[in-house]
């Protein structure tokens, strides 16, 4: 039988995933972590070439936590050697297994989570949704939502008469968003003391090209996106996701985001908002018809002081539901159990 290390030790087997890693257990876990005696490390697989030798001897009983995706060579290596690994946890925010893949990528990567779902003593999801997916597909299908990263603002920038609109999803939410053009092109022509933030830059697409005084920023990667929240300023985020969205799987990160950014969120009225938000209280909840965005951004641009409480309610909101020491007590806890494989 193989010896293992009475030393909790965590091993994050990196495959280009950071945000996921950072988001779900580096920042809100690994220095309380560390200053408890686990030992955490980041393994980046991309960076290196594979030896088998080399992991085994990186990761030979310690607990090991997998975002996302692995390479096939990893994957392998793993199926091959279970027994000398500890505790294997799949982070996850996307389900490719009971999705029907279109192209031949799209097959290989469903197969590969696939193997790691196989792999796995346990999986841990960021949305209900994928909780309700697998859990036909995996003894332990566990939820986490996601921490409040960050401090949050004071709220003075809602004193101010010009107020910004954001939109800071990726290109993955293209369709969304363009599905409120007609929207934004009728606010933004009523109301000239707004402006309208994207985050799409060159990939702007030409339905949005003419909204007045719209701003449409290149996209950012993971840690300037993090410092961009901390410093820019809105007052309302749209939240679409449609009912033909390719995002029904997403967390409510979205609704940290704005509120990080000091705004009050318009949220589609469907998983994974409808159970957050309180419609008038901390943000609004519409449908997919586009009279219901434009009379809820009338509702938050006339009513400024109904749009400040709702702010203020919005940040209690996040951080009762955003706690990072309920992220930290979950892997705390995984860090507790036994170190060797069920």
């Amino acid at each position: 039988m193989t010896a293992f290390p009475t030393t909790p030790r965590w091993i994050v087997l990196s495959d280009d995933a950071l945000a996921l890693e950072d988001i779900y257990f580096f920042l809100p876990a690994m220095s309380a972590l560390r200053k408890e005696g686990t030992r955490v490390e980041r393994f980046e697989t991309r960076r290196w070439k594979f030896s088998p030798r080399l992991a085994q001897a990186r990761l030979g009983g310690a607990c090991l936590l997998i975002a996302r995706t692995l390479g096939e060579e990893w994957i392998e290596m793993l199926e091959a050697h279970r027994e000398q690994h500890g505790r294997i946890c799949y982070l996850l925010d996307h389900d490719l297994v009971t999705a029907q893949p279109q192209e031949e990528s799209e097959r290989q990567a469903r197969e590969l989570q696939q193997r790691l779902l196989a792999l796995a003593d346990e999986v841990v999801v960021v949305s209900e949704q994928l909780q309700t997916a697998l859990a036909g597909l995996h003894p332990k299908v566990s939820l986490l939502t996601p921490p409040l990263i960050g401090a949050l603002p004071d709220l003075r920038h809602l004193d101010s008469q010009d107020w910004c609109i954001g939109f800071h999803g990726t290109l993955a939410h293209r369709d969304d968003i363009v599905a409120l053009a007609p929207v934004l092109r009728d606010i933004q022509t009523r109301h000239d003391d707004t402006e309208v933030e994207l985050m799409m830059g060159r990939h702007l697409p030409l339905a949005l090209s003419d909204i007045p005084r719209l701003k449409s920023m290149e996209a950012l990667g993971w840690e300037a996106f993090q410092d961009y929240c901390s410093r820019r300023r809105i007052a309302i985020g749209l939240a679409p996701l449609m009912a033909d969205s390719v995002n029904h799987d997403m967390s409510w990160r979205r609704f940290l985001d704005i509120t990080r950014m000091g705004g009050v969120g318009i949220y589609s009225r469907r998983a994974p908002y409808h159970e957050l938000i309180e419609n008038g209280v901390d943000g609004l909840l519409v449908g997919d018809d586009p009279a219901e965005w434009t009379a809820a951004l009338e509702r938050l641009l006339g009513d400024r002081d109904a749009t400040r409480a709702m702010a203020h309610n919005a940040q209690h909101k996040a951080h009762e539901v955003g706690d990072p020491l309920r992220v930290l007590d979950f892997w705390r806890a995984r860090s507790t159990m036994a170190t060797y494989p069920m």
